[in-house]
Parts: C-alpha cells; sequence; structure tokens
C-alpha cells in the first residue's frame, strides 16, 4: 500500500497530466498515454529554462494551450542568481496554489501561537515586488511573485499594514523602501514580511533615523518575521541582536519564481516542511553534476525514495506549465515520512577560474568549520578570485560579514584553506602545487555590501547576494570597498 505522502504526490501528477495533455507540450510528449509516474520519467526529459524558453515566447505572443491550458498573460520575473531574464509562466491554477501555501503557513502559525489576535492591534509591514507591462499596450504582466500575492491579498487586509501593497506594486524599489520605513517608523509594527537581507537593512536604517539604540525602542510589540528567498538561518545571528529583548517568532518559506516548495510548520526547528498536496510534483537528482548536460543525464527519483543526508537537485513539474524543469538548489531531507528539507546550496554556484571547481555549498561547509574551530560566527558570505597583482599568482578573496570575529585572523585563514582542501580535492591538488596561494579575508560590511549592490545587482524585492563573484570587475569592486571600510574603521 503506497504511503500517503506516495499517494498524494502521484494524484498530483495525474492531475497535471490531465490538465496538459491538450497543449502543445503534451501533445509532443504524448501524455493522454502516461498514466503513471514511471512512464512519465521514462517519455518525458529532463530540461531547463532554455528548453522550454522557445515555448514561453509563444506563449508570451498571446498563444494558448503551448505549456497550460488557455492564455497566460502574467509572469513571474526570476530574481535568483543563477540567470537573467527568466519569465516563469503564472497561470491562475498557480495563483490559487500560492494563495493556499499561504493559508497554510498562517493557519500553521496561528496552532503554535493561539495569541494570534495581538497582530490585528497593530500594523504589518511588507515589502514587495513590482509588476510591469511587457511593453506599453502589451496585456503581458511581468513581476515578481511577491508582488502577485500582494496584488491577489484581501482588501481588508490593507487596514493593517504600514502602506497598501497594491499602491507598493508601482513603485521603484528604493522609493518603496524608504516611503515604507519613513511610515513604519511612525507605526506600531508587530509583523513584517521581507527577503532576510532587506529586513536586516530595514532594522538598521529605522535605527539609523530614528537613532535609537534598540528596535524594541521603536516596535516594542513586534513579534513576527516571515522571510523567504534567502537561508534564515545566516541572518539569524545578526537577528537575534538587533531584536533582543523582544519575543520574536521566525517563520522561513522555501520558493521560487517556479512555486512554493515548504515552510517552517514547527518554531522550534529549522527545517521546512515539504508540501506534497498543492500542484507541484517533485523529483530529485542525488549527488547531481554541476554541468546541465551532465545533469540531465542523471537518473531522478521521487519523494516516496529519497533519502536522509542525500544531497539532491530538485526537479519539478507544476500547475505552471513547468513539466520535468530543474531547479537550481541543492536540498537535503532531514525527515523522509512527513518530508522536511533544508537547502544546502546551489546546483550551478562552482567558482573554477583556475580549475579548483568549489561549489558554494562546499565552501559554507568550509567556511562553518573554520569559524567553529576559531569559536567565531558569520551571518553572509561571498568569494572569488583573481590573479594577485602582488604575488603574480592565482588566490581567493573572501568575503565575511561577522557576529563573532575571529581573534586570530591568521590562524582562521589557515583553517578555512585547510578545510576547503579536504572538502575539494581539485582545490587541495591546486594548492599542494601552489597553483593557488593562500586565501585573502577580507571583513564585508553592511555598508559595503549594500554598495556593491546598488552598482552590479538589480534591486528589488528578492535581490540576493551571490556566493560567488565571478566577474573581476565586480571581484575589484568588492575588494575596494571592503579595504575602503577596513581603512575608516
Amino acid at each position: 500500500m503506497p504511503s500517503s505522502v506516495e499517494k498524494k504526490q502521484r494524484n498530483v501528477l495525474r492531475f497535471l497530466l490531465r490538465k496538459g495533455r491538450n497543449t502543445a507540450y503534451g501533445k509532443l510528449y504524448g501524455f493522454s498515454s502516461l498514466s503513471s509516474y514511471e512512464s512519465y520519467s521514462n517519455t518525458v526529459p529532463l530540461c531547463t529554462y532554455d528548453d522550454l524558453n522557445p515555448y514561453i515566447e509563444q506563449m508570451k505572443s498571446g498563444e494558448s494551450h503551448i505549456l497550460w491550458p488557455g492564455i497566460i498573460q502574467n509572469y513571474a520575473v526570476s530574481a535568483g542568481t543563477s540567470g537573467n531574464g527568466k519569465h516563469i509562466p503564472l497561470s491562475e491554477s498557480r495563483l490559487r496554489s500560492d494563495q493556499r501555501f499561504m493559508r497554510k503557513v498562517i493557519f500553521s502559525y496561528v496552532r503554535q501561537n493561539p495569541n494570534f489576535l495581538h497582530f490585528f492591534l497593530g500594523s504589518h509591514v511588507s515589502l514587495p515586488g513590482n509588476i510591469d507591462r511587457l511593453d506599453p499596450g502589451s496585456n503581458i504582466r511581468l513581476g515578481e511573485i511577491s508582488a502577485y500575492l500582494a496584488k491577489l491579498s484581501p482588501g481588508w487586509l490593507s487596514i493593517f499594514q504600514v502602506r497598501s501593497p497594491h499602491t507598493m506594486i508601482l513603485e521603484p524599489w528604493i522609493e518603496k523602501f524608504d516611503r515604507t520605513l519613513e511610515k513604519a517608523v511612525e507605526s506600531d509594527v508587530r509583523k513584517i514580511i521581507a527577503i532576510p537581507s532587506w529586513a536586516l537593512r530595514f532594522f538598521h536604517k529605522a535605527l539609523e533615523i530614528t537613532g535609537k539604540d534598540h528596535i524594541r525602542q521603536i516596535w516594542p510589540n513586534l513579534r513576527l518575521l516571515i522571510c523567504g528567498g534567502e537561508a534564515l538561518d545566516t541572518y539569524r545571528p545578526h537577528f537575534d541582536r538587533l531584536l533582543s529583548g523582544l519575543k520574536m517568532d521566525y517563520i522561513e518559506n522555501y520558493g521560487a519564481s517556479e512555486s512554493y516548495f515548504a515552510y517552517s510548520d514547527d518554531l522550534k526547528r529549522k527545517d521546512l516542511r515539504l508540501v506534497v498536496d498543492n500542484g507541484v510534483f517533485y523529483e530529485w537528482i542525488p549527488h547531481p553534476k554541476r554541468d546541465p548536460a551532465e545533469l540531465k543525464k542523471q537518473t531522478p527519483i521521487p519523494t516516496w525514495m529519497v533519502e536522509k543526508k542525500t544531497p539532491y537537485a530538485l526537479v519539478v513539474s507544476s500547475n505552471s506549465g513547468l513539466w520535468r524543469y530543474m531547479i537550481n538548489d541543492i536540498v537535503e531531507f532531514t525527515d523522509t515520512k512527513q518530508p522536511r528539507i533544508k537547502v544546502i546550496g546551489r546546483v550551478s554556484e562552482v567558482f573554477d577560474r583556475f580549475g579548483e571547481a568549489v561549489e558554494s555549498h562546499e565552501a559554507q561547509k568550509a567556511l562553518e568549520k573554520a569559524a567553529d574551530d576559531c569559536r567565531a560566527s558569520f551571518s553572509v558570505f561571498t568569494m572569488g578570485g583573481r590573479i594577485d597583482p602582488v604575488l603574480g599568482a592565482p588566490r581567493h578573496y573572501w568575503f565575511i560579514q561577522w557576529v563573532d570575529k575571529p581573534r586570530n585572523m591568521e590562524c582562521f585563514s589557515k583553517k578555512l584553506d585547510e578545510h576547503l582542501a579536504s572538502i575539494n580535492r581539485h582545490y587541495h591538488n591546486r594548492r599542494k602545487s601552489l597553483g593557488i596561494h593562500p586565501p585573502h579575508i577580507l571583513d564585508l560590511s553592511r555598508e559595503a555590501m549594500y554598495q556593491w549592490r546598488q552598482k552590479h545587482q538589480d534591486l528589488h524585492a528578492q535581490t540576493k547576494t551571490p556566493r560567488i563573484i565571478e566577474g573581476e570587475k565586480e571581484l575589484e569592486d568588492m575588494i575596494r570597498l571592503c579595504s575602503a571600510t577596513k581603512k575608516e574603521a
């Protein structure tokens, strides 16, 4: 007898295949004759955005029944660090799924916090993205998924918002941020929804413009922070310090432009509950290759076959018209019976300028081990590499935002070097042969990070700091900003 997870996931797949059978894509791969997961996985190929882009362009030109039934006019703009200009179809079915997901999040919190009426006595802050038309006069709309959800929110919720979400989705990002902050510091804010990096900046700017020393002096009744888009755990040490004296709850959502996948259903845990009955069918590629061509050759498995502590690349089929679409995240399961996950890295975030092929999750693991050894802690980091102008040889540059800085930076640098060499054999071989020189560590201040993002990224609600800096100009700017901060200090 199939498990509950298997039953729910097979039901989702049957629904998707039934809806997609009369689309151009469904006819191409014979969805009408696919009656099981096994036949689906043997017939329909794994795909990337580039594979689906020709179909999406047809849809944006007004053609119907291409990837999903009907004409689709709304598209989510991917805001991750792994690609540019991705427009993900947003069907009505998908938008309803997103609303159901958010209700699950709220109901889960209400069950854990019976005093939820506390929130309706004060104000809420959200920082949604924007929605724009593809072209003047076009019926095609492009925007961040947070903006679409804000647009669909019930009108009565605006009563509790510091500013109307329906107004904010039309404003440029910096203007929206500043206006919302200006009004928020005069309000009794009790809940904030934003990606962690923007929430962190929101708190620091609030202290700056009010002259207060603690957030509790500005918002004594603040109780809930809802985050997504970045790993909340990365920022928790900063939040714990900034929000000391407040009885804070944190909820993390794991989602993307492609859909919402998991959320915090237990305030005492850091892993997330995978939602298996909401319009998304999942597959998982164990020990994923970083090259997309090689990744496509690997064999995925369904959710009811996964194992704990194995790195998986995520593949989704969804009610937004995505079919065996490879998401760029690497995930591990902490529980398989009632699936619970944690995101540990990105498939294609790899630094390979000097043949070292260091993946972002390897960099994270080495950094965590070195910090533990030196009794230090950090939040945000990014790294890159170039030919050191003094040494005339390759070396890595690490930019780290510290919570507790190591007392002996030379020792920390040595530990980081050793741990990365033990994790990545390519790095080990190049360090041993002095093909790469020891790493150089620079402090990453909040201001340096923000200035770099202003210059090199299109700032919006979901903008994230990349783990890997690829471009040399981008790397040089980060070195310059961090070095300038160091001199000022």
